[in-house]
C-alpha cells in the first residue's frame, strides 16, 4: 500500500518540468515536499523543445548544468526564408549574459528524466506517480489535499499547494480562476522526426504566403516541423501519411519509420486572472499559455518555479510572512504576459496569414532596407523583455541611485577566474542569498555580515579579489555598483544595493520586508 505523509509543508501537483524543478529547488533549500503526478508513468512525448539561458540558470541551482545541460545541443540562431527560398534575415547566438547559450535544443522526456534523477538524489521518495488530486479543502494556515491512487483515498495536510498541473489545470478550474487572452484561429500540424537530413543548428522560419512553416533542430539527429493548417483542412486529413508526405517532401524525404510524433496543436495566448488563491499558487501552464514562436512556454514555468520556491523556503525556514507570496503575482504576471505578447508579435511579423498582413510585412522590410540596424532589431526580436521586475521584494526599486541600477534585474553571470580555476558566478553565490562586493570597503563589510538571511544561506563574494570576470562585456553591468554591496536573491535577481557602511541596516530592512524574525528561527507551523 502506498504511504503518504499526514502533514508536509508543500504539496506539488503535476510532475512535468515545472513541478519537478520546483521540487528540486525546495529540496536544495531544505524544505520537505511531495510531488503528486496523476499519470501512472512518465509521458514519453517530445513537447517542449527549447531550454533558454534563464531556464538553464535555474536548474544550475541543483547542478543539472554539470550533467544534462553539458550534453545539450546549443542553438546557433535562426533563419527566415521567403517563398523563393531566399533567406531574408538571420539571427546569431548573442552573448552568454546569464552563463549559458540563449537556446538549447532538448528532448523533453530526457530533460524530465534528468530532473527526476536529481530529485531522487536530493529527496528520495518525493515523487509519486498514479496519484490524482481529487479535492482541496482550505483550513487555517494551509489546506488538506485529498489524493486517490490504486490503494484508495489519502489525506495530506499541507501549508502550500503548488499547482503545476498543466494548461487544463483541474486545480485552477476548481478554484474558478479564469484564463484571459486569446486562442489562435489557425491550428498547426506538428511532426517530430528522427534521422533528419538537415543537421544544421538553425531554427528555420519559412515565411510562406501559401503555408507558413517552422523547422527546429532536435537532439539525436532529429528535427521538429510545424505547418499551419489552412481553411477547410481537418485533423484526420492532415495527419494521414499521404498528406504529410506531400507536405514535407520539399524539406525532407518522407519515411514513416522516422516519424516520432504527429499531432495538431491549437496555440493559445492566455494568462490566469490571478496566480494565487489562499495557500494555492498556479505555476507554469496552469498560470499562462503561450504560442511557441519564442520558445518560452516551458521556460516561463521554470521562472515561476524559481520565483516561488525561495519565497516558500523563506516562510518555512526563516519565519517569513506568508503574505510575501503575493509578490509572486506582482513579479511574474506582467513579465509572463510580455513574453506571450513577444511570441504573438513574432507570429504576426514572421508568419502572417491574412493578405493585408503579408503586404504590410513586405512593405515594412523593404522600407527598412536602408536602415539595417533597425531592421535587425525587429527581425532578431531584440525587443525581448529583459529579465527585470518593476515591483516586488526589492529595496529602492522605485528610486534607483543610478540609471543603470541592477536592482530588480537578473544579475549577469560571467565566468570567473579563481585560485582553483574558472567557474560560473553562481557557483560562488550558492543556492541561497548572496552578497557581492567589488572594493576593499565592501570586502570588509561582507566579512562582518551574518551567514544566513531568512533561513537561507548568505554567501559572500569578493569580485576583483578572490574572483575576477573573464569577459568584461558580460560583467560590465556589475561595475555600476563598484562602490556598493549588492544583495542577490536566490533566483539571481538583485534585491538591493547599498554603501558598505549601510550593509547591516540594509540586511535588517530586507529581512523586515519578508517579516523574518531577527534571530532567523524556524517558524512554528500552526
Amino acid at each position: 500500500m502506498a504511504s503518504y505523509p499526514k502533514d508536509i509543508p508543500v504539496v506539488i501537483v503535476g510532475g512535468g518540468p515545472t513541478g519537478l524543478t520546483t521540487a528540486n529547488l525546495l529540496a536544495t533549500y531544505g524544505v520537505d515536499c511531495i510531488l503528486l503526478e496523476r499519470e501512472a508513468q512518465p509521458m514519453n512525448l517530445p513537447r517542449a523543445i527549447v531550454l533558454d539561458d534563464e531556464g538553464a540558470r535555474t536548474v544550475q541551482t541543483f547542478d543539472l548544468h554539470e550533467t544534462y545541460i553539458a550534453q545539450m545541443r546549443e542553438a546557433v540562431g535562426s533563419r527566415y526564408y521567403d517563398d523563393n527560398g531566399v533567406c531574408f534575415a538571420e539571427t546569431g547566438t548573442g552573448l552568454r549574459s546569464y552563463g549559458f547559450a540563449k537556446r538549447h535544443y532538448m528532448f523533453q522526456p530526457e530533460f524530465e528524466t534528468a530532473l527526476r534523477e536529481a530529485l531522487t538524489v536530493r529527496a528520495p521518495g518525493t515523487l509519486r506517480f498514479g496519484a490524482e488530486v481529487t479535492g482541496i479543502d482550505h483550513v487555517p494556515s494551509g489546506a488538506v489535499v485529498t489524493v486517490r491512487d490504486g490503494d484508495g483515498e489519502h489525506h495530506i495536510r499541507t501549508r502550500w499547494v503548488l499547482a503545476c498541473d498543466g494548461g487544463r489545470s483541474p486545480l485552477r478550474e476548481g478554484l474558478g480562476i479564469a484564463m484571459e487572452g486569446n486562442t489562435y484561429e489557425a491550428d498547426w500540424i506538428v511532426v517530430d522526426t528522427l534521422n533528419d537530413p538537415d543537421d544544421t543548428l538553425f531554427s528555420k522560419f519559412h515565411c510562406s504566403e501559401k503555408r507558413p512553416a517552422v523547422s527546429v533542430p532536435a537532439p539525436h539527429g532529429g528535427r521538429r516541423y510545424e505547418f499551419m493548417l489552412l481553411p477547410g483542412e481537418t485533423r484526420e486529413q492532415v495527419l494521414a501519411d499521404d498528406f504529410l508526405s506531400g507536405l514535407m517532401s520539399p524539406l525532407r524525404p518522407w519515411r514513416p519509420e522516422d516519424i516520432l510524433r504527429r499531432t495538431v496543436y491549437t496555440f493559445h495566448a492566455r494568462i490566469a486572472a490571478r496566480f494565487r488563491e489562499g495557500r494555492i499558487l498556479l505555476l507554469g501552464d496552469a498560470a499562462h499559455l503561450t504560442p511557441p514562436f519564442a520558445g518560452q512556454g516551458m521556460n516561463a514555468g521554470l521562472r515561476d518555479a524559481h520565483n516561488v520556491a525561495w519565497k516558500v523556503a523563506a516562510v518555512e525556514l526563516g519565519g517569513g510572512d506568508p503574505a510575501i507570496l503575493d509578490s509572486y503575482q506582482d513579479e511574474r504576471r506582467d513579465p509572463a504576459w510580455s513574453m506571450i505578447q513577444l511570441a504573438v508579435a513574432m507570429g504576426e511579423i514572421v508568419m502572417p496569414v491574412a493578405p493585408e498582413k503579408m503586404v504590410f510585412r513586405s512593405l515594412l522590410l523593404k522600407a527598412l532596407q536602408p536602415f539595417p540596424t533597425v531592421r535587425d532589431y525587429l527581425l532578431q526580436m531584440r525587443f525581448k523583455p529583459k529579465p527585470r521586475y518593476d515591483r516586488g521584494l526589492f529595496l529602492g526599486l522605485e528610486t534607483p541611485e543610478f540609471d543603470a541600477s541592477l536592482v530588480g534585474e537578473m544579475l549577469p553571470q560571467p565566468v570567473m577566474q579563481t585560485a582553483s580555476g574558472d567557474t560560473l558566478l553562481d557557483e560562488l553565490l550558492g543556492p541561497g542569498f548572496a552578497l557581492i562586493a567589488q572594493d576593499a570597503a565592501g570586502y570588509a563589510a561582507l566579512d562582518a555580515a551574518p551567514d544566513d538571511l531568512c533561513g537561507l544561506p548568505l554567501a559572500k563574494v569578493h569580485i576583483g579579489a578572490e574572483a575576477t570576470p573573464k569577459d568584461p562585456a558580460i560583467a560590465r553591468p556589475l561595475r555600476t555598483h563598484r562602490d556598493q554591496v549588492l544583495l542577490v536573491r536566490p533566483d539571481r535577481y538583485c534585491a538591493a544595493a547599498c554603501a558598505p557602511d549601510a550593509l547591516a541596516q540594509m540586511l535588517e530592512t530586507y529581512a523586515a520586508r519578508l517579516a523574518c524574525p531577527p534571530d532567523g528561527q524556524r517558524r512554528i507551523a500552526v
